[in-house]
């Protein structure tokens, strides 16, 4: 079992594994674990930067805090989100999870995804007796393999249930990001012999966000990744490069993703690398 770990994380025990089974691997872009021996005595703070995709949550230890809500029931959702959210964790940390890919989750949730995006509520709109029960089986599991195991066992009996993903999702969003959003929304609707409004509705129920929403974390997240790199362009030459309009549009549009500034991002990754 292969596995990742996050270097500016690992004070959490955090590591990433993707999917084994090859059903899965159209839709799941890996699953996430974090396990630390000894509790935090001081709570900590990382942020969550919005990709596009979904994710399920299963909580084993103290209770967390996304964006200073408590999130009190043991497996909860991030949902579809537009902008970075901050997750805070204190005392035991223990979760493991499912990070789907943009549009990857529908068959999965068999629900129409606008309605969830940046909601966290799961057990009220699933089967909540079918996830506490993958919960308690996935907390008394003796080692990760089992757990992954166990948690791709129930993600292929969801799989079963037959809600397809429409073909034009998976190609659409791979013309998004080849393009680093830089196409227009009618423009993509052309090239898939589509109508605009018949792609807006398969985005809507499908990936939970619409085309334009998706093309902009697409560019912003592009951004946000130079932005890392230690001889990075300036921001009117990179807001050039990623198509926004000005630099004004690009330090709009990247604010209200990721909640800071171009300029406060560069200085908080400059510092601890994230």
């Amino acid at each position: 079992m292969s596995q990742t770990a996050v270097p500016q994380l690992a004070y959490l025990g955090f590591q990433l594994f993707p999917p084994t089974h090859p059903a899965l691997v159209p839709y799941v872009r890996s699953y996430w674990h974090f396990r630390r021996a000894a509790p935090l005595v001081e709570s900590s703070e990382e942020y969550m930067h919005a990709n596009g995709g979904f994710g399920i949550a299963f909580n084993f230890g103290d209770t967390l805090h996304l964006d200073q809500q408590a999130l009190t029931e043991p497996v909860f959702l991030d949902g579809t989100n537009t902008r970075s959210r901050k997750m805070r964790f204190t005392g035991q940390v223990e979760q493991m999870g499912v990070n789907f890919y943009a549009g990857g989750a529908y068959p999965f949730l068999a629900l129409p995804l606008a309605e969830l995006r940046n909601q966290t509520a799961l057990l009220d709109v699933l089967d909540r007796s079918s996830l506490l029960n993958l919960h308690q089986r996935l907390d008394d599991a003796k080692s990760l393999s089992v757990r992954i195991r166990l948690l791709e066992q129930w993600l292929l009996k969801r799989l079963a249930l037959g809600k397809k993903r429409d073909a034009i999702i998976p190609a659409s969003l791979r013309i998004l990001r080849q393009r680093t959003g830089e196409i227009s929304i009618p423009a993509l609707a052309d090239d898939l012999a589509i109508s605009q409004r018949q792609l807006e509705r398969l985005y809507h129920t499908q990936v939970g966000m619409s085309p334009k929403q998706y093309a902009t974390l697409v560019r912003v997240n592009a951004a946000r990744l130079a932005l890392k790199q230690p001889n990075h362009l300036s921001n009117t030459n990179l807001a050039a490069d990623l198509g926004f309009y000005d630099q004004s549009h690009f330090i709009r549009e990247f604010s209200a993703v990721v909640g800071i500034t171009p300029y406060s991002y560069t200085q908080r990754s400059q510092k601890r690398g994230s």
